[in-house]
């Protein structure tokens, strides 16, 4: 089950997979009493970080789990000069976290099924989209017919090519892409309409 909490153009979406009574919260990055109402009785195993930045990770701090981030944006969490934070009061601290290190195709166990970590740079250094149960949750890297910024501290403009080009054309069609913002597609819609895609595509291989 995927249930979605949703953000704006500021707040990024948040969401919880749950599968027989187990459940990882993707970017927790805001509406604390929702997520509880939702998780209700079930266990939460994790926290999933798709990428460092302030209006993914508000909340990390505020559930007692393991957090899952890959090691290129670890750091990145408290560099408040470049995760967005800047002079505001950031809400956890390094010490109260329980921080595990992902990388590219790791498998995370949820109930009976896995999640598929892809290292999906570009946007960060180290930003990573889950695959969970026929739901691509792909952070600030793609958008529906729209891709992440790469201008910002750890972004690159190469790497998001690559990211987004190895993304559409090894997943399945069918796969429910699940941004940090904005509205959901499909693989399918993506690889045909995506205009980022299709220019890149033409320039050759990446």
């Amino acid at each position: 089950m995927v249930n979605l909490f949703k953000g704006n153009d500021d707040i990024s979406h948040s969401y919880l997979i749950c599968r027989f009574g187990h459940c990882m919260l993707i970017d927790p990055s805001h509406d604390y009493e929702g997520i509880l109402a939702k998780l209700g009785d079930q266990s939460l195993d994790g926290i999933l970080i798709t990428h460092a930045h302030s209006d993914h990770v508000d909340l990390i701090g505020s559930f007692n789990c393991p957090v899952y981030i890959h090691e290129l944006d670890a750091s990145l969490l408290f560099e408040d000069k470049y995760n967005g934070y800047g002079s505001n009061k950031r809400p956890f601290k390094r010490k109260e976290l329980d921080l595990r290190m992902i990388k590219d195709q790791d498998e995370l166990q949820l109930g009976d099924q896995k999640i598929i970590c892809y290292h999906t740079p570009g946007h960060t250094q180290g930003s990573v989209s889950f695959l969970f149960d026929n739901h691509l949750f792909t952070g600030d890297t793609l958008f529906k017919l729209d891709v992440g910024r790469h201008d910002l501290f750890g972004g690159n403009l190469f790497d998001l090519k690559r990211s987004i080009i190895q993304l559409l054309d090894t997943l399945n069609a069918n796969i429910k892409v699940c941004p940090g913002h904005d509205d959901m597609t499909t693989i399918r819609e993506e690889k045909k309409s995506n205009p980022f895609y299709i220019k890149w595509k033409k320039q050759g291989k990446i």
